[in-house]
């Protein structure tokens, strides 16, 4: 999937950034979390949003961009 990334502060843990993957809503990641405010990081990141990497490989809801996911 064409996507970026943006770190979000999580409300439980204020030392660790998640990753989260948005489509065609830059504000709006995958997952649904609000990412408005967040800059963009390079690709892959250890804290990686484990909901935006399974919804990654599946067409976005919003916008249908199906992934070329490798067979």
């Amino acid at each position: 999937m064409n996507a970026a990334l943006a770190p979000v502060t999580e409300t439980t843990d204020i030392d660790n950034e998640t990753t989260h993957v948005f489509c065609c809503d830059p504000d709006r990641a995958l997952c649904g979390h609000d990412v408005s405010n967040d800059p963009e990081v390079p690709n892959p990141t250890p804290n990686d949003c484990v909901v935006c990497l399974d919804l990654e490989e599946q067409p976005c809801p919003r916008c249908g961009f199906t992934p070329e996911v490798d067979a």
